[in-house]
């Protein structure tokens, strides 16, 4: 891994654990074990332009995650498999782990590159989960309003679970978008 791949890495697991916001650049030098001139050689932008990158990565990242699963069964089962790879996440991470992407979504002014990128993310898994719904025969219209709920849901869900330091709300997310997605 080059040292502005490490660094991308590093950032999205420490917006992960922190928010963009709480995340300084030596934070991100200090977990990468980069050198400390490093950051502005590679990213120039300063944080604003880490930030895009830990983004872009991270919801680069979870689409390929959400595509795998789709095409290995039907979207009720991958979605499942999701929730479950976010519990295992969590609880792995003591509950301190969360979204980067949703992390990018709320960041301040100074990283809207960052948030606009998020929002492209998730408007591609909601796209890669409507492909799915319609390729087994469920209206475009009605698959994509389940495809928004379902990643409304399942982020909603991380946040209630870090808060909570419970897995119970991604389960019950997990048994409603399961009945949801399988009719």
């Amino acid at each position: 891994m080059s040292t502005r791949e490490a660094m991308v890495a590093s950032a999205a697991a420490l917006f992960r654990e922190r928010g963009v916001a709480a995340t300084s650049l030596r934070d991100v030098v200090d977990h990468a074990k980069a050198p400390r001139g490093s950051i502005y050689h590679h990213f120039p932008g300063g944080k604003a332009e880490l930030a895009d990158a830990a983004t872009a990565m991270a919801g680069d990242f979870i689409g390929r995650l959400l595509a795998d699963l789709m095409e290995k069964g039907d979207p009720a089962h991958a979605i499942t498999r999701f929730v479950d790879y976010w519990k295992q996440s969590l609880t792995r991470h003591d509950f301190t782990d969360g979204c980067p992407v949703a992390a990018a979504a709320i960041s301040p002014a100074e990283t809207s590159e960052a948030r606009a990128r998020a929002g492209r993310a998730f408007g591609r898994w909601q796209e890669q989960i409507t492909q799915a719904l319609t390729a087994r025969g469920i209206a475009p219209d009605l698959a994509a309003d389940r495809a928004g709920l379902t990643v409304a849901a399942i982020e909603g869900a991380l946040i209630l679970s870090r808060a909570q330091s419970s897995t119970e709300p991604l389960d019950r997310v997990a048994r409603q978008l399961t009945s949801i997605l399988a009719t």
